[in-house]
């Protein structure tokens, strides 16, 4: 049901870049020229009575002009972006009918200019299935390739917000299980979290001691009050401040936080929470 309602989910925007149209519409035409040129596909080479010099300018020029109506495919596509909510169902009929369009200016082309006197379906279809090849193959990799850019951007804003977030948050907020304030720490001084049933326990290092604080609440509960801090869960029964880890190490099969205190605190990691923790100190240490 998902896969169905998400063709009509409006396209990203990265889509929608006019310098992302333009470098497209390039990369097509040089993929065209090579792919026709080099590899002839479906025997085309044999389509008309000329030699390879021939064959190569006169495609060439095939492709160019084929390059025109998707120019104008393009133009026309982003002149339509504001005016129209342009979901995945239009985007993908609209590079359907590319096809269909650029096969039929060939088809022009060649009754008019070559001549080769195939019959018109055959050639048509032939026609088809090449500028299918022609520009399916480019814009399925250009579309990989954005869209693994668009990610990576967005990872990176996120992790430069997430930063100035957690420079900009000094002080973290505890509430019991009625959501009543009971204290307010700063975050560079909180060690870890430790639950034990209904409770958890905030340990902290003040002057160069570890001291407790005790708070009635769930793991559960506090995990979702503190998203957007360095306080990330590691274990079943403990959340550790990423701000104080002095080192991660595996031990054997079990991998171990180590916080930075003058006596060593080992925090283990389970396995359950081992790729988010591994994951997160990638994040804040970019």
């Amino acid at each position: 049901m998902r896969r169905i309602k998400i063709i009509f989910e409006e396209i990203p925007d990265y889509l929608k870049d006019k310098s992302t149209l333009i470098t497209q519409v390039m990369f097509v035409s040089i993929f065209a020229l090579v792919f026709i040129n080099i590899y002839a596909p479906f025997n085309a080479s044999s389509w008309t009575e000329m030699s390879r010099l021939e064959f190569f300018f006169n495609s060439s020029a095939m492709i160019l002009i084929g390059m025109l109506g998707i120019v104008i495919s393009k133009l026309i596509f982003f002149l339509l972006m504001g005016r129209i909510r342009m979901t995945y169902l239009i985007f993908g009929l609209w590079h359907l009918a590319e096809i269909v369009l650029m096969a039929t200016i060939y088809l022009v082309v060649d009754l008019v200019l070559l001549e080769s006197g195939m019959d018109l379906v055959d050639r048509f279809t032939s026609l088809l299935f090449i500028t299918l090849m022609v520009l399916a193959i480019p814009y399925s990799i250009s579309w990989l390739y954005l869209s693994m850019k668009d990610k990576r951007t967005k990872l990176e804003s996120l992790t430069e917000n997430t930063s100035q977030e957690f420079r900009e948050k000094k002080m973290i907020t505890f509430r019991d299980e009625t959501e009543k304030l009971r204290f307010s720490i700063k975050s560079a001084d909180i060690l870890y979290v430790e639950s034990t049933d209904n409770y958890v326990t905030v340990l902290t290092l003040e002057k160069g001691k570890v001291k407790k604080i005790m708070l009635r609440n769930t793991m559960k509960r506090l995990e979702k009050e503190l998203e957007g801090t360095l306080i990330h869960r590691c274990h079943r029964s403990y959340m550790v401040n990423f701000e104080n880890i002095k080192l991660v190490k595996l031990i054997s099969t079990n991998l171990y936080i180590y916080l930075d205190t003058p006596e060593e605190i080992r925090i283990p990691v389970s396995r359950t929470y081992a790729e988010h923790v591994h994951e997160f100190l990638n994040r804040v240490s970019l």
